[in-house]
């Protein structure tokens, strides 16, 4: 079995109750040049060493459609403090010689007064809306992505007030290689709350110019600078970190002027479950490594920035437009597992659990079978050995259930099976604690009918190629992905 499952850790050493970052890998860290997350509040500077993973949760809407010139709310119901949030906002464009998964526009684009891309805002505990701009062609499907919590920043700013035309230095002294940093930053206003609108920059038709970026990041300060006319980035937060190590890393690539570079990383990954960060450096200008123009902007007729787009399995392409000023170099970062974090540690003797799964949170369709047949999915155990805490199953028109664990080679039980009677529409969780299972080989959950074609099975039409249909001896695999969890705690 392929180990780069998509892990979402949820439990937290007893009585830590820092403020988390929340920038791509850990939940994804947010990289030069790319949109990044909303971001917590301060927090104090750490090292490596006392970097922790808390309690995480988090939401997907899956790829949905959104019509041009409309604003999209979509409910996620996290709760909390949103100030904890990450938040990632992607487009597909469905046209068949376009542009795929792709960020192009991202914040908004204005050229010949046709205005292209989308934009999250409003960002609440239990909502944020999506804006699609009225003439846009890129993003005829978004998807987003919101997170509660992740491991520490070496820094995190307050929101700060940030006056038109300003530039602001925040001094984060987390030293080090630049090259290894993650950088986010956020907006906040009266009139789109936190929000991304015009991350990056966004000139109009009348020469207003919108939005705030970050640049000339180095081992002790950033800057961000809000345009003349903006009215969305009023305060602004500001984050800088250290993420993993990336699957992938093209390093920094010189990038010419009005041409469309491929990438092949050979990742082989369903490219839903990539985190892509795109990073851009001037090499003309004081800015270095920034965020100006990120998605692409026109200024007054001349095309600058800088995006990805065309995602796939093993490839990905970078447009640098053919008057940029900003991206003399460009790098590509990625991350395989859509909600990876650090290894969560183990102190004072509680151990960190987590829970595995493929499935995006969503659910595409459902699936039934007749009774005494079902439905698994097979995991590897974190760190190689973990003992098996609960199930999950996302059902419909709940009624009882046989529960299983499967050794995932021979397919044999590893529990005796019994019944459960789920409770609700949704997620619904089988304690298997008394059963002291511990697993240091690959395994499967799931369940059988104990009456026909009820209750059904939430499916994420997204496929990681670990779901299973079961008739007695015989599993079929599955092109999508039952939503079958696990929550396993460390050996």
């Amino acid at each position: 079995m392929n180990n780069r499952r998509m892990c979402i850790w949820v439990s937290v050493v007893a009585g830590l109750a820092l403020a988390v970052l929340l920038l791509l890998i850990g939940s994804a860290a947010a990289s030069p040049s790319e949109p990044g997350p909303a971001l917590p509040g301060p927090v104090t500077p750490n090292t490596g060493a006392s970097r922790i993973a808390k309690a995480t949760s988090g939401w997907s809407s899956g790829w949905i459609t959104i019509t041009p010139g409309t604003v999209e709310t979509l409910t996620h119901n996290l709760g909390g403090d949103p100030n904890d949030y990450a938040v990632e906002l992607w487009f597909m464009d469905t046209d068949a010689e376009g542009y795929g998964i792709n960020t192009r526009a991202y914040g908004g684009l204005e050229t010949g007064g046709d205005y292209y891309g989308a934009a999250w805002q409003n960002l609440t505990s239990n909502t944020i809306q999506v804006l699609r701009s009225a003439d846009d062609t890129f993003a005829d499907r978004v998807r987003v992505r919101v997170w509660v919590a992740d491991p520490l920043p070496e820094y995190c700013s307050d929101w700060t007030p940030i006056a038109q035309q300003q530039t602001l230095a925040f001094t984060h002294s987390v030293g080090g290689n630049v090259d290894d940093y993650a950088v986010g930053l956020a907006f906040s206003s009266t009139l789109r709350g936190v929000n991304h609108y015009a991350y990056g920059g966004l000139v109009l038709p009348s020469g207003a110019r919108r939005g705030a970026y970050w640049s000339s990041v180095n081992t002790s300060t950033v800057s961000v600078f809000r345009y003349l006319h903006d009215v969305t980035a009023g305060q602004v937060r500001v984050c800088v970190t250290r993420p993993d190590p990336p699957d992938y890393d093209s390093g920094w690539v010189s990038a010419t002027l009005g041409t469309v570079m491929p990438f092949t990383h050979n990742l082989g990954m369903d490219p839903n479950m990539y985190r892509v960060r795109l990073g851009a450096r001037s090499d003309s200008s004081a800015i270095g490594i920034n965020s100006m123009c990120a998605g692409g902007m026109y200024d007054m007729g001349h095309p600058r920035g800088v995006n990805w787009e065309n995602s796939t399995a093993n490839t990905i392409n970078v447009f640098r437009r053919s008057q940029d000023e900003h991206a003399d170099q460009v790098r590509i970062r990625i991350w395989v597992r859509g909600y990876r974090v650090y290894l969560p540690l183990v102190l004072n003797n509680c151990s960190a659990s987590s829970e595995l799964a493929y499935d995006d949170g969503t659910m595409d369709a459902t699936a039934s079978w007749d009774t005494g047949k079902g439905f698994a999915v097979c995991f590897s155990p974190p760190g190689g050995s973990a003992r098996v805490l609960t199930a999950r199953y996302y059902l419909q028109d709940p009624r009882p259930i046989e529960v299983h664990v499967w050794d995932a080679i021979t397919h044999t039980d590893l529990l005796t099976p019994f019944q459960a009677t789920p409770a609700q529409d949704g997620w619904n969780d089988v304690d298997l604690s008394g059963y002291d299972l511990t697993v240091t080989a690959d395994f499967c959950v799931g369940f059988l009918h104990v009456e026909d074609y009820r209750p059904t099975l939430g499916v994420d039409a997204s496929s990681s190629g670990h779901s299973y249909e079961v008739d007695g001896a015989y599993w079929e695999p599955q092109g999508s992905d039952y939503m079958i969890r696990a929550v396993a705690v460390l050996q």
